[in-house]
């Protein structure tokens, strides 16, 4: 079986070089946007703006940040949905090192329903 390569590895890199950072302990944070992926996983929180079909971005963001954070984001650098995700550094060998919310649309209706992705990373 052929083992697929990154078409990205310097952005890999790049996000991975950032996770000691970006996973430096935070200020509290309310129970509804408490971590539950476990801490000893390394997580790092992702904002993905997407314009679909054209192109998707993915950006770290501080622990700080929400779900509206990442709309208004993704809303002010041309996007038309996004998605909030979390990267672990550290899982169990048969773990995913990643997870995903479902697509959202930026639209006012979106303010009612976060979409937290699954082991949710502070989301």
């Amino acid at each position: 079986m052929n083992t697929p390569t990154s078409r990205y590895p310097g952005l890999l890199s790049a996000v991975l070089a950032t996770l000691p950072l970006l996973a430096a302990p935070a200020g509290a944070q309310t129970p509804e946007s408490a971590l539950n992926a476990d801490d000893g996983t390394g997580a790092v929180k992702v904002c993905a703006p997407v314009a679909m079909p054209r192109w998707r971005s993915m950006t770290p963001v501080p622990k700080t940040w929400t779900f509206l954070d990442c709309m208004g984001f993704s809303g002010e650098i041309g996007a038309s949905h996004f998605q909030l995700g979390c990267l672990f550094a550290n899982v169990t060998p048969h773990a995913q090192k990643y997870a995903w919310g479902p697509m959202v649309a930026i639209e006012k209706a979106a303010l009612a329903k976060p979409q937290p992705p699954i082991p949710n990373c502070g989301w």
